[in-house]
């Protein structure tokens, strides 16, 4: 493993496509959930800590060799939605009485067989099939336009957890007075719509972008629309399975019922609500600078653009989490 000076995403980087290299995703991600019970047994600290089990999936994947190690980058990638994942298999598995296995067992069969995948995967010598421009640039197009529709729910959204700072009685009020438009059945019908082919659509363009990404930008890209992908899926199912299932209202006290940073199984949101509105603007401000240049805009404004949203983001994300852990 070498280490060399970088860009904007911080001083240092991993290089090199050493097999150490490529199976460090893989056994961070084994280690992630004894992060998250440390964040709960021992201190804090440890939710911190945990951040850099997606983050080293992210220089892992940036640096791997497409061509010679698809396998490997695939997993590394993979390895920056781990909150997500995480989630996922425990709001899936861990309250299903029936199931013989809990989602920590499947957690751990996924992480151990990618160390092994990644471990004896030899370097290819071909070059990845380039996808048709024409066709890409149309699927773009329509996943921008889904985009759009939900990013003005999420920023509607994001505005109503910002309101927790002044309370989980501000929160549920502005909630209250925002339902009668994002719960009418033709407005959800059309939010749900968006987010599934948002969901099918962004796994088409990364299979075909991601043998092909070599920036940071492109990078991270790829990284959060894995993110969003496996949030997507956590997030709706958990909502769906306490309004439908359970009869439950998913409003503030939903929310923050149980301890971000003192529940043992509610612990793994920290990260994940953390990660998720950073994730929304890294792939929302990629795509904004993408439209920026092929307009005519220069590269220093596109990517001024790109790293203010971000910066943005981050403040943002720091305010709800504040919010979320005061309960």
């Amino acid at each position: 493993m070498n280490i060399a000076t970088t860009t904007p995403l911080g001083r240092f980087q991993l290089t090199g496509s050493s097999r150490f290299t490529r199976t460090l995703p893989s056994l961070a991600a084994l280690g992630y959930p004894g992060l998250i019970w440390c964040g709960t047994a021992v201190g804090p600290a440890f939710l911190l800590i945990s951040l850099v089990v997606p983050l080293m999936g992210l220089l892992v994947g940036h640096n791997v060799d497409h061509h010679r190690y698809p396998r490997s980058r695939w997993i590394a990638f993979a390895a920056a939605g781990t909150p997500p994942l995480y989630s996922l298999l425990g709001g899936w598995l861990d309250f299903q009485h029936a199931m013989p296995f809990k989602g920590l067992h499947v957690w751990m069969l996924i992480w151990l067989v990618s160390v092994c995948i990644v471990f004896w995967e030899r370097p290819l010598h071909g070059q990845t099939e380039a996808s048709r421009p024409a066709q890409r640039r149309r699927l773009a197009f329509a996943h921008g336009v889904s985009a759009v529709l939900i990013a003005c729910f999420a920023a509607v959204h994001l505005a109503n957890h910002v309101g927790g700072l002044w309370g989980g009685t501000a929160h549920i009020a502005i909630m209250h007075a925002l339902r009668p438009v994002y719960r009418n059945p033709v407005v959800e019908t059309v939010l749900l719509g968006s987010i599934t082919f948002q969901v099918i659509s962004g796994l088409l363009l990364l299979k075909r972008k991601l043998p092909h990404a070599s920036n940071w930008i492109d990078s991270l890209q790829a990284a959060s629309a894995i993110y969003l992908v496996l949030f997507f899926l956590s997030h709706l199912s958990a909502v769906l399975r306490a309004r439908y299932l359970r009869h439950i209202d998913t409003n503030w006290t939903w929310l923050t019922a149980d301890g971000l940073l003192t529940d043992p199984w509610s612990a793994r949101l920290a990260p994940y609500y953390f990660l998720v509105v950073i994730a929304l603007a890294v792939h929302g401000g990629a795509g904004v600078r993408t439209v920026m240049l092929a307009h005519g805009g220069t590269k220093q404004r596109a990517d001024t653009t790109f790293y203010l949203v971000i910066a943005g983001a981050l403040l943002l994300s720091a305010s709800i989490m504040t919010a979320l852990i005061r309960g």
